[in-house]
This record gives C-alpha cells, structure tokens and sequence, in this order.
C-alpha cells in the first residue's frame, strides 16, 4: 500500500475542469541556469503539457509533481520578469515577480591595438575589423580596412587561426561593409558599395574562394536607383522567405534570390548613410536598421528603425523605434531610448538585439519585450579594458555578431581587436 501511495504521488494528471493556481516561488532572484521551485496546484506531472515563461523567455522543466515544477531560469528574459506557468489550455502568472541578475564578461579573442591587417594565430594577429558575421561553425567573418587594403578576413577560436579570404589594396574589392551567413548552408555574402549590381558570395564547400555576383535588375529597377547613392552598406540574409535584402542609401530596398541573383526593388524608404543591418530570427520577416546622422526625414536620424517585409505589410513603411532627438544616451523602454551614432546590429535567437553603440562606446541589449539595457561599456568612456560590465571599456564599437549559443563578438574599431561577451 505504501508502494501504491507513492506511486500515485508521483503520477498525477492535470484536471482541465480545475483552474491552475499559484502560491509561491523560491528563490526570488538569481541568474541563467539557476534551480526554481514553483509551488501551486493541478500542474499535473506531464511535462509535454507544462510550460514556464520569463517574460518571454521559456524556461526548461525538469519535473513536476503535480503541486510543484522543478525548472532552470533562461537566459536573458528581461528585467525584473514575471514568471507564468501554462498547462494546456490554462496560462497563470505569479503576482511576484522575479529579480534577475545578468552576469557578463568581456574578453579580448584577437588583435594588439595596431591596425594594419596581419593573419597568423589569435595572439600574432593584427585586425581593423567593422562588420562582423557568423555562421553554425564557428567561424567569424570580418570586413575590414587598414586605410591601404581592404578584404574579408576568417577568425576561429577552435583553430586559434585568422586567415585572409579576399585582400586588396584598392578597389573594387568587397569594402569594409555588411556581411551575411545563411546557417543552413553555410555561405556568407558581402556587400560592395562601388558598383550598382556587384555582390561577393563564398562557398564553404569551395574553400570560401571568392565568387563576384552581379544581381539581375530590371533595366528600370537599375535606373530607378540614383548613381551618386547607389552605396549598399548592407545584405542580409532572411531565413523566412530565402532571401536577401540590401538597402542603397537613396533609400531603396532590394530583394535578391541567392540562387539566381534576379533582384528587384522592393520599397523606397528613408534617405540616408547606413551603419546596420539585421533580421529578427524570432519574427524573421522584420528587417532592423540603423541610419546616420544625414538620414531624411529628420526623424530617422541616428535612430533604430524596422520595416515589415511581407507583402501586405511592406507598404507601410519603416518605423522608428527609439526616441527621436538625435545622439545621447538614455536606457529604459526602446521608446525613450537614445544612442549614440547606433552601428552594428544583430540579434540571438530568442530575439535580444545588440547593437554596437558606437558614440557612446558600449554594448546595448534591446530585449525581446523592447527594454534597453547597457550589458558591456561605460557609457561616453573610451578605453580598453577586459572583465565584468562595470570594469570593460571599449573604444568605438563598431560590428557586432551572435553566435547559436548567444555569446557576442564585437569589432572593438577604435581598440583595433576582436571582443567577446558572454551574458547569462
């Protein structure tokens, strides 16, 4: 009987005529992969029916009794997130919420401060890099110019190595711009500022050897775009419809099949310089972009903006999504946000954007429920300086990138190194 009872305790069915109810949760507070309890009751001990959320962030269930979920708190859910518990078709949260603490750390990968391109191991190594990519490998890809070469450059940790893929000592060359990887089948593509139609893919299955793709416009689309602002700092990969986009700085959007390279213009947006670029894996049909301080109208100035690329939503145009006023500095809601000359952008998976705040030398994280936070840098201080986030200092952050697991590279430009940022 005693075996019976037990068994029993252990084995327990959630009721759907029974609301899910709440009590309590222990801790109150701590960080990624920390242990919780969640006490209430009719949880049920299916775990394929049980789901905790941070905010937005889903936590992982290890076990339920039916009156208590053992569960490890996500990574980066937010400030001070509430914590819900949904079992079928009935979704509690608990009135407390739960104060979490981001850990950082900031670490030098390569790079010694001098500027002039030189490969070899991650300690011999010297980088200028802008732009940086990843893919599913491990592999990061940096754009970068010395002031006398330009190319594209291969640094992987594994291999302690940083090997060039493509090097100039003038143009036309894939210049320092934007850089993209689809991570399905591992080919990174570059943006090429002098020429209309020009783009550089490489292949991982031809060595990354450097292929010239030239995109198939209409000879109206082609015209349409104004030859004194034909720059395309920008293409970016958009795993919800396969295709790239890129962005001229006479404000016209472009849409390109990686395969066949027949391309097309898509949308007229803002006029104006672009220092980012990204799509949102977590609503892959958002493109994100930062625009210069010469962006008509005023209001995309220095300013954080996305445009919705489906179809029926394309024509509603690009929004801004930070506060307008120009250059500064406020964290908070992303809509009384201020950057400082905001450059690089990239997304993790859970759809955290972070973007290279280049004016205000740090690192900021809009989270997936748009609160602005600054997780690496002082802010207005320049330096360089490895270790937590009240000690790091970085020197005009410029290109940022974000590998499977959510750590971040950074194009320290002003400190000529290659950084990395762990959060949890």
């Amino acid at each position: 009987m005693s075996c019976k009872s037990e068994s029993e305790n252990l084995s327990k069915n959630h009721d759907p005529s029974i609301p899910v109810s709440l009590t309590s949760f222990a801790p109150t507070e701590g960080g990624a992969r920390d242990k919780i309890l969640l006490d209430g009751s009719n949880f049920g001990s299916d775990l394929s029916k049980i789901s905790v959320y941070f905010n937005h962030a889903k936590a992982s269930v290890i076990s339920s009794n039916g009156n208590r979920i053992y569960a490890i708190v996500p990574r980066l859910p937010g400030e001070n997130p509430r914590i819900s518990v949904v079992v079928g078709d009935d979704s509690v949260t608990y009135e407390n919420t739960f104060t979490y603490h981001t850990q950082a750390q900031v670490s030098t990968v390569t790079g010694n401060g001098e500027t002039a391109f030189k490969a070899g191991t991650l300690s011999e190594a010297q980088v200028y890099g802008k732009y940086l990519e990843l893919d599913a490998e491990g592999n990061i890809f940096m754009s970068w110019r010395d002031g006398g070469s330009f190319g594209i450059a291969r640094i992987n940790e594994q291999q302690n190595i940083v090997t060039p893929l493509y090097s100039a000592a003038s143009s036309p060359v894939p210049y320092s711009n934007g850089l993209t990887v689809d991570r399905a089948t591992g080919v990174l593509t570059v943006s090429h500022e002098s020429v209309k139609e020009v783009f550089f893919s490489f292949d991982p299955r031809e060595a990354w050897y450097p292929r010239q793709r030239n995109a198939k416009f209409s000879p109206a689309d082609l015209a349409s775009i104004v030859d004194a602002d034909r720059y395309a700092n920008f293409i970016t990969f958009c795993p919800y419809d396969g295709k790239l986009y890129t962005r001229f700085r006479d404000g016209k959007v472009a849409q390109i099949d990686p395969d066949t390279y027949e391309a097309k213009i898509v949308h007229q947006g803002p006029y104006g310089s672009q220092y980012g670029q990204a799509i949102n894996p977590a609503k892959p049909w958002l493109l994100y972009i930062t625009l210069h301080s010469n962006a008509t109208p005023v209001e995309f100035k220095q300013g954080i903006s996305v445009l919705d690329l489906r179809p029926e939503h394309i024509g509603e145009g690009f929004k801004r999504l930070n506060a307008p006023g120009g250059s500064g500095f406020r964290d908070g809601p992303l809509a009384d946000a201020l950057f400082n000359y905001p450059k690089d952008i990239k997304f993790d998976n859970n759809g955290n954007m972070f973007v290279a705040d280049y004016g205000n030398h740090c690192i900021r994280m809009v989270s997936a429920d748009n609160i602005v936070t600054t997780v690496a840098g002082q802010p207005g201080v320049s330096g360089y300086k490895d270790g937590g986030p009240i000690e790091s200092l970085f020197n005009n952050p410029w290109g940022v990138a974000v590998n499977e697991q959510g750590e971040i590279y950074i194009a320290d430009w002003g400190n000529a190194r290659i950084r990395k940022l762990v959060i949890e």
